[in-house]
């Protein structure tokens, strides 16, 4: 099989220029940060744009009825969900100081027991370590007060922009299609149809799964008395979000307050969310999501680890679909270049 050098350095001129442009971005990440939130706004919001506009709406209007839809059913689920979580809360925070009194007499108790030295050395140290780490977090959370605030200001900010992406979609998709040739441009709409699809899939199967992994785990705190459960269920939900890692990562704080209980409610949270997670990789994944992905689990698992170091959580949570997207450009690519 033969390769044709000129096509073959021209992709790879392209693919040099994308990758510099890609660090380019990762550069200024934090200024481009609403633009990429806003744009995958825009993105989710299309379609139902889209719908809204084919009865007969004019666009701008069919954005701003989709937003007033969208404020209406999250300030409906707010009214809802809000007093229960600001309760939940409150109550966790007045507890905090109780739950540390019994870890500090817990450890007064183990230092009062007949024990070799090096153990009572080896409490007393990590105590210290631990008031150390407190203080730390205490002091980088204070520090880190302004960078909050900023994505704050970015989360706000995103929804504006998406409102513009909105009204000239068609435009910024042909001004886009316009620096191909019109074979090109055939080939490029291809290769974004493709994209599209298993974005779409990714987006829907997931919002799927980690809704009902978050409902099952709220109800099953509910139900064995484990406190804020609704708290506990939204934990859950978003960290599904997160492949292989996200059923771990919302099993901790369940299991945790459960303990605070005792060892036996702790144990059978614990069984609880094994089994509802049993259910989802067994029987609602599969169906919902399948292999429409098409990655091995160590692709996603390094593009989760990849993700994580260099966006944080929101990279885990990008990490997935962007490698879907990228392994539709490597076999396009890769498909005409052998040609």
């Amino acid at each position: 099989m033969e390769l044709n050098s000129t096509r073959l350095s021209r992709w790879f001129l392209v693919l040099v220029v994308v990758a510099a442009t890609i660090y380019f971005l990762y550069q200024v990440r934090d200024v481009i940060m609403p633009f990429v939130i806003g744009g995958a706004l825009a993105y989710l919001l299309y379609r139902p744009m889209r719908f809204i506009e084919k009865q007969g709406l004019k666009r701008v209007w069919a954005i701003i009825l989709l937003y007033v839809l969208i404020l209406l059913v999250g300030g409906t689920l707010l009214a809802f969900a809000l007093p229960g979580m600001i309760k939940e809360l409150t109550d966790m925070a007045q507890r905090i100081p109780h739950y540390a009194d019994e870890a500090q007499d817990m450890a007064q108790r183990l230092q009062n027991l007949d024990m070799p030295m090096r153990l009572g050395d080896i409490i007393n140290e990590n105590i210290s370590r631990v008031n150390e780490y407190v203080y730390k977090a205490l002091h980088s959370f204070a520090g880190s007060l302004y960078s909050i605030l900023g994505k704050v200001l970015a989360i706000i900010f995103s929804p504006i922009l998406a409102f513009y992406i909105l009204v000239d979609w068609e435009r910024i998709r042909d001004n886009f299609l316009k620096l191909f040739s019109p074979q090109g441009r055939r080939e490029a709409v291809e290769l974004l149809s493709s994209v599209d699809e298993v974005l779409i899939e990714f987006c829907k199967g997931y919002l799927l799964v980690a809704s009902f992994v978050g409902l099952m785990v709220g109800l099953a705190a509910f139900l064995l008395g484990v406190k804020y459960p609704l708290i506990l269920g939204i934990i859950s939900g978003v960290t599904n979000l997160i492949p292989y890692f996200g059923a771990f990562l919302g099993a901790i704080p369940a299991v945790a307050v459960a303990l605070t209980d005792s060892w036996r409610l702790a144990l059978y949270m614990a069984l609880a969310i094994f089994a509802i997670q049993q259910v989802e990789s067994g029987l609602i994944t599969p169906r919902v999501i399948g292999n429409r992905l098409g990655l091995h689990p160590l692709v996603i698992v390094f593009a989760l680890l990849s993700g994580g170091k260099l966006l944080g959580i929101w990279g885990m949570l990008f990490a997935v679909p962007l490698a879907a997207a990228l392994k539709v450009f490597i076999s396009w690519f890769y498909l005409k270049l052998v040609k």
